[in-house]
């Protein structure tokens, strides 16, 4: 089978976990003897010195700074999305995909999208682990925002109203034919159909999955001297970070001779993160948190091996977290928020603790309750990992991709003949 992946970033370019489950899904792909073209954004193109032949970097994204949008993107953006739309009619030309997988929107523009779908008619599949098909573009969320200064609102307004007829022409989402969508979740499969308007029909469940064979680092012992809690993860406020150092400056208050330990693992806002350094001196708490950047997802399994415990606190409706995936199957307990698709793989007192988003209060209760019962963190560190192991692999994952993309094929095929 001839695969066109198009995606937003692909390793060694990365934002974060999805980029590296795009390369794994991939990688899968072609051991099973699928033939695969990755066309992908241009960011960070002259960092990579290997050759990729199956690769394509050529793909304008709509902001190529993450951070900050700047106005002269919106002039750019007419020439750039003729350019990537060539570029991709030139590869399904010459490569002539089966399956035109979509595997990653967010800062690419809708435009590419539906001229995937004029070009292969019912053979376009869609993965989705976001919420970009109802997301206003980079452009049209920068002109539509209030300048940061008073004086400078009125002459954006009014140039606001100007670019957006001449420079913004983004495609609408209701114009897209979703043949097939392959949803991260329960959460995001309803998303789908009650926000985007997919009919449940062409919607199907495939939880995202990791490598068993990498992650299966046993835990520290059960028996504890220092309960070794982890946070890995972005860090913007979102991802409630926050929230786990206002518990410990709870236990710290309350629980002084507690023997506990925070890793604090991953980059991202630099006011944020500024921030939570700021709070760990507030607190009191800079002899047991520590700040220790980003690694390599290779790397982690070592990381989950130091530790007891996997602090999950987001406040945002995460899809579903691989990172949950990856701790519970290195025997690690997760205490986390229920948010978004994390309520189908983290049970309540079966293979993990939940705690409310934001609560503080709540989260020091649950990491107390698991520092003082030995019996609780190894049912549900077992738990965990037999979740994992059942539910959550990488090639159960790949396995119905590919049932997906052969079942789109023969329903093609039917209605021709």
């Amino acid at each position: 089978m001839r695969i066109l992946v198009i995606t937003n970033y692909y390793p060694p370019v990365e934002l974060g976990g999805w980029e590296q489950l795009t390369c794994n899904v991939v990688t899968k792909l072609q051991e099973h003897d699928h033939q695969v073209e990755v066309l992908t954004s241009n960011y960070q193109k002259d960092q990579i010195l290997n050759s990729e032949p199956h690769i394509h970097r050529t793909l304008h994204l709509e902001s190529y700074d993450h951070e900050e949008y700047h106005p002269n993107y919106t002039f750019l953006h007419r020439h750039q999305e003729r350019e990537n739309i060539e570029t991709l009619t030139q590869l399904v030309n010459s490569f002539d995909p089966d399956i035109v997988y979509i595997n990653g929107m967010w800062n690419l523009p809708y435009s590419l999208v539906n001229i995937a779908e004029e070009l292969s008619p019912g053979r376009v599949v869609y993965y989705i682990a976001s919420y970009w098909p109802t997301e206003i573009d980079a452009h049209t969320a920068y002109w539509a925002s209030p300048a940061e200064s008073y004086w400078r609102q009125v002459p954006k307004s009014i140039l606001a109203s100007l670019v957006k007829k001449t420079f913004i022409s983004s495609t609408p989402r209701n114009q897209l034919e979703f043949k097939l969508v392959l949803c991260v979740s329960a959460f995001v499969q309803d998303y789908m159909v009650e926000e985007v308007g997919v009919s449940k029909e062409r919607t199907r469940v495939v939880h995202n999955g990791i490598e068993l064979e990498l992650f299966n680092a046993d835990p520290v012992s059960t028996e504890i001297e220092n309960l070794r809690l982890l946070y890995a993860g972005r860090l913007s406020p979102d991802k409630g970070v926050h929230t786990i150092l206002e518990s410990l400056g709870i236990l710290k208050t309350t629980q002084p001779d507690l023997a506990i330990e925070l890793s604090i693992y991953g980059s991202g806002t630099p006011d944020y993160q500024k921030q939570l350094e700021q709070m760990v001196t507030t607190y009191h708490l800079e002899g047991c948190v520590r700040f220790e950047g980003f690694v390599p997802r290779e790397e982690m399994p070592e990381v989950f091996a130091a530790h007891n415990v996997l602090i999950f606190p987001s406040i945002w409706a995460e899809p579903l977290a691989r990172i949950i995936q990856e701790a519970m199957a290195c025997g690690l307990v997760v205490i986390g928020t229920a948010t978004g698709g994390t309520r189908e793989i983290l049970h309540d007192g079966e293979n993990g603790l939940i705690f409310e988003a934001g609560d503080a209060q709540m989260l020091a209760e649950k990491i107390l309750q698991i520092y003082d019962d030995e019996k609780l963190r190894t049912r549900l560190a077992k738990a965990g990992r037999r979740t994992v192991k059942e539910e959550y692999s990488l090639d159960c994952m790949v396995e119905e991709i590919e049932k997906s993309f052969t079942q789109i094929l023969e329903e093609r095929k039917y209605s021709i003949e």
